[in-house]
């Protein structure tokens, strides 16, 4: 069995749910696996770092000096309050196989199979008896630069990091952000391949790794500029296309979207923000027109594990729909302790 120490780490990270995600898929992993090969979080935190060296020192401590309260049960994170709340979780959705009605489309084959990577190093075929595992975000995912750490595909060139693996020997990085968004994409049918059309606005480290994963499976991305402008980087193809259209359409910066541009397929929301209700309400929530956040974080989760964390049991992964679905049910749950 593989004992994984796991961590978000980032400035703010209190509002995080990716604790809740990675037990998810834990649970329905190890449900399919021998028990030796099975996957134990031994230790979940949020760590409320602004310096890339706190995430990297927690990784090798695997202590905080400080807990922070979380935000989904307003107690101190790791305490006993919220261990007992996430055993709640895991039970309420350790017996779901199918996604919640309302959630499901129709079904697309699997990006992660196809997704190219720049891959330089040969990745572990298994789990080792000690794992950590770390997500990064703001303001962390730029600040990793070190040649001790093995770059799994283009997140040196993208100048971007928002997944580590340590398996006993070295630092492994990738960035998902990019194949999360082609991930969720997909699934709503929009065939990147044949040239589809995707519109950002921002030039942080989740625009950059959406920027070369699309234009890397064959799509056309169009900048709408924001804080940060995509053509500002070299490796970056500027679309020859001047007009405002496209397919697929995603701002970084926050949820507006320019008057002068339109879309032809749906819009995509970078963020999620925190829903009042019950499981009804929730789910209508996310099934509006303009695609929630949570679809892409539980996409995200999803290429951490089949990327990077655990590649050998990508075939043994929750679906898109079937993992957002559990999302919102442990978030229902959560909230009917509050």
């Amino acid at each position: 069995m593989a004992d994984v120490y796991y961590a978000v780490a980032g400035h703010p990270v209190n509002h995080s749910l990716s604790p809740m995600l990675v037990n998810i898929v834990a649970q329905f992993v190890s449900a399919q696996v021998k028990p030796a090969k099975a996957f134990k979080l031994s230790q979940t935190d949020l760590v409320d770092a602004e310096q890339i060296q706190d995430a990297l020192a927690w990784g090798y401590v695997k202590f905080i000096p400080k807990t922070i309260d979380w935000d989904l049960t307003g107690a101190p994170f790791g305490k006993f309050r919220n261990k007992a709340l996430m055993q709640k979780v895991l039970e309420s959705t350790k017996d779901m196989v199918d996604s919640i009605e309302g959630l499901e489309q129709e079904k697309h084959n699997n990006i992660s199979k196809n997704l190219p990577f720049n891959v330089k190093f040969d990745l572990p075929k298994q789990s080792f008896t000690e794992e950590i595992w770390l997500n990064l975000t703001s303001p962390l995912k730029h600040q990793l630069k070190s040649q001790a750490v093995l770059d799994f595909n283009d997140s040196t060139l993208i100048e971007s990091v928002n997944a580590l693996r340590w398996d006993g020997f070295g630092w492994w990085s990738s960035n998902v952000d990019g194949s999360g968004v082609a991930r969720v994409a997909q699934y709503f049918g929009v065939d990147i391949a044949n040239g589809a059309v995707i519109g950002i606005v921002g030039g942080g480290g989740a625009a950059r790794s959406t920027a070369r994963t699309w234009q890397e499976l064959g799509g056309v991305v169009k900048s709408f500029g924001g804080k940060r402008d995509l053509r500002d980087f070299d490796w970056f193809k500027s679309s020859s296309d001047e007009s405002q259209v496209c397919d697929v359409f995603i701002n970084f910066d926050d949820d507006s979207i320019p008057q002068n541009v339109t879309v032809k397929g749906f819009v995509m929301r970078a963020t999620y923000h925190a829903i009042d209700g019950g499981l009804e309400q929730r789910i209508a929530k996310i099934s509006d027109e303009v695609i929630d956040g949570r679809w892409f974080l539980a996409a995200q989760h999803l290429e951490c594990w089949s990327q990077l964390w655990a590649p050998q049991v990508a075939d043994l992964l929750p679906t898109l729909d079937l993992l957002v679905s559990m999302l919102v049910t442990a978030e229902s749950v959560l909230a009917s302790y509050s």
